[in-house]
């Protein structure tokens, strides 16, 4: 999601102490592995729309109603309804974040609110922009076209599924916990300013952009296990989406705000 960049202040805030006293060596590994695993499971909340430590009553509020209207839609498995719900997915996601973070709606809602509060607003609408993209694959993942999906061997689809949703899963939770969920979140691109997180450790060593390429995959894998040709074309429309997002927002900003001043540092030490 984001191009390289140091990991020292990571490093020293990770390892720096969190309280006065001292620890026995039999304390910390296990403080560490349950923190690490909190942090995982609230690392996979926070992908699908739920920042647990941040939920509020609109937050909660719009997720039920998000659910409950994704469970209605699946169980009649009605094109008619599915597919308006669908695009507004695509337009609530895609084109709201464009617009906003493309937008002077941040600048204005900091010098209103402040940084926090105007962040956590944008954060909500966020969180549910996620949750609804995911629940449009998992609607359109309900149509079928059978003459298109018997084409295909059944146990072929399967184990497609499970290996695209595992290894697309697996890719996505490793980036997001290597540049932070406040980074999933686009906090740097709503304040305007670059945050101090690493992006070249975990799966930026060997992908540019692992959220936005491997990391998609778990959506054709979900469409695959329901053999569902539909919600593999729907997968594939966002995956082409995030990407024009990403040439119109997201590339410009990072360019702008991480590679230049990096660059420019880089030439004044040669020099």
């Amino acid at each position: 999601m984001r191009d390289s960049l140091s990991r020292d202040e990571e490093h020293d805030l990770q390892n720096a102490p969190t309280g006065a006293g001292r620890r026995t060596p039999a304390t910390v590994p296990r403080r560490g592995f349950f923190r690490e695993a909190l942090r995982v499971v609230s690392t996979v909340f926070a992908m699908a729309g739920w920042r647990l430590e941040h939920l509020n009553v609109v937050w909660v509020a719009g997720s039920v109603a998000s659910v409950f209207l994704a469970h209605v839609l699946i169980a009649r498995a009605d094109w008619r309804l599915i597919l308006p719900y669908f695009f507004f997915t695509l337009i609530f996601y895609y084109g709201g974040n464009a617009v906003i973070l493309r937008s002077n709606i941040p600048a204005r809602a900091v010098a209103r609110l402040g940084e926090e509060r105007a962040f956590r607003a944008y954060e909500t609408v966020a969180g549910l922009m996620f949750l609804n993209q995911g629940l449009g694959v998992g609607c359109m993942a309900a149509l079928h076209i059978p003459g298109w999906e018997r084409a295909v061997p059944e146990p072929l689809v399967l184990a497609a599924g499970v290996a695209l949703f595992a290894v697309g899963l697996t890719v996505k939770l490793w980036a997001t916990l290597t540049v932070g969920v406040d980074v999933y979140y686009f906090r740097d691109m709503f304040l305007g300013r670059p945050l101090a997180t690493a992006c070249d450790g975990g799966p930026y060593r060997f992908l540019h952009n692992p959220m936005y390429s491997v990391g998609q995959l778990q959506g054709y894998g979900y469409a695959l296990l329901y053999g569902s040709f539909p919600g593999v074309v729907a997968a594939a429309s966002g995956h082409m989406l995030i990407y024009a997002f990403y040439a119109v927002a997201e590339r410009p900003f990072v360019r702008s705000n991480y590679i230049a001043p990096r660059a420019a540092e880089t030439i004044s030490r040669v020099e």
